[in-house]
């Protein structure tokens, strides 16, 4: 943020076309270094200070090893988070003949600032409308499935798979998959990925079709892999009988793996992004004991984890979060047994948790819809209370700019 405000300074009052004399003898590295540091969307409007920096720029922002630095440098700050917070509007909304055009304000980022306490600030985060690149008109966002990993947004409804960055402001639609094409296939998720040993961008489909063995019905899970860089669609020849309709499942991305949990049967689904195989693990909770008891896959300090939680009457009692143990399979490196790290005893009207952020802050939901940071140390909470009231607020995702471009072939993060 210093970076930005010096830069300002510099180029305050100048026209567009001037060379800033301030800057003329930084060597060029020198500057290659301080885009390096600079949020994605400053960089972009930065081309217009002068001519100089618009090609340096321009020349930049497509140059792999910068691309690459630059995520890295923003991937270690550690002074703030961004959520993307999808919101439904109430019913009222819908009744408004100009609907159509206030969807664009549906999409809020939310920043939480970690370093609140330490800097004095007024505001411990910031609410702002998130726009999209401008997508095609029919794209049903409401119930589209959404995720995201490096700055790009994977959104996917029926067989239509989109990719964007809005940093950028770039957006592609994928090839049709092959596996929309089986009859009663039915798609359950569509997730973003990063394969960082082969610098891509990749994309996992998942769904089932229905078959009937005698009176046992069994829902098979099938799954594509897309890669960026070929822009094609690869089934994994993966197949998962399940007996029963699986539903109720949460995911996450981590350190390059896919993990689906299917609440109705126990399973954690992995998707290693590396070798594009897929694997099934039991995991050791009995749901069936209760139906009160949810589990939500999670990241924490770059590890997988699981919040355990007892609801009641729509408000969760109490929150375990379990760390894996030493015991993992061998073959798809799932873990096998799991540990109690520390136990959270929410107050009042806390429905459930969402996400670990920086600094050990847990992001919560409240019964009401309200959005609440729970600080582990001081076991503190504070309330978000930006959203307008007119609004539903959903999880969306953490959220990191970068300058990845989402076309086919130009991926590289080193």
């Amino acid at each position: 943020m210093m970076m930005l405000r010096v830069l300002l300074g510099l180029f305050r009052n100048r026209r567009w076309y001037d060379d800033p004399p301030e800057c003329n003898d930084l060597p060029e590295e020198v500057l290659v270094e301080i885009f390096s540091w600079l949020p994605a969307d400053s960089l972009i409007q930065f081309k217009c200070v002068s001519k100089s920096w618009y090609g340096l720029i321009s020349f930049l922002i497509k140059n792999p090893e910068f691309v690459s630095k630059h995520l890295r440098n923003i991937d270690n700050k550690i002074s703030s988070s961004t959520c993307l917070v999808f919101t439904i509007p109430r019913s009222s909304y819908w009744g408004e003949p100009d609907w159509k055009s206030k969807r664009r304000g549906l999409l809020k980022s939310v920043t939480i600032l970690h370093d609140y306490y330490k800097t004095n600030r007024r505001r411990k985060y910031v609410c702002e409308d998130f726009r999209l690149p401008t997508l095609p008109s029919d794209l049903d966002l409401d119930h589209a499935y959404k995720s995201h990993c490096n700055g790009i947004i994977c959104l996917a409804i029926r067989e239509t798979v989109i990719l964007c960055n809005p940093a950028i402001n770039e957006w592609r639609t994928l090839p049709k998959t092959c596996l929309i094409n089986y009859g009663g296939f039915v798609l359950r998720r569509v997730l973003l990925g990063w394969d960082s040993s082969a610098n891509d961008c990749k994309v996992a489909m998942f769904g089932h079709y229905r078959v009937l063995h005698g009176q046992i019905e069994y829902f098979i899970i099938r799954a594509e892999v897309y890669r960026l860089r070929s822009d094609s669609w690869n089934e994994t020849g993966f197949q998962l009988a399940l007996r029963g309709y699986p539903k109720g499942e949460s995911y996450i991305f981590c350190k390059g793996v896919f993990y689906w949990f299917v609440r109705t049967h126990n399973v954690i689904v992995s998707l290693n992004m590396f070798d594009e195989v897929f694997y099934s693990n039991l995991l050791p909770i009995d749901l069936a004991a209760s139906e009160k008891l949810f589990v939500r896959l999670a990241v924490w300090n770059e590890s997988i984890a699981s919040f355990v939680f007892w609801r009641e009457e729509g408000v969760t009692e109490s929150i375990q979060v379990l760390a894996p143990g030493d015991n993992y399979d061998g073959v798809s490196g799932i873990p096998c047994s799991w540990i109690k790290i520390l136990t959270i005893n929410p107050q009042a009207s806390i429905a459930f948790p969402l996400a670990f952020l920086k600094n050990d802050e847990v992001l919560m939901k409240t019964k009401g819809g309200r959005f609440v940071l729970y600080n582990l140390h001081k076991q503190t909470r504070s309330e978000l209370t930006s959203l307008a009231v007119d609004l539903w607020p959903t999880w969306g995702f953490l959220y990191v700019k970068s300058l990845l471009s989402v076309q086919a072939g130009n991926q590289s993060r080193s």
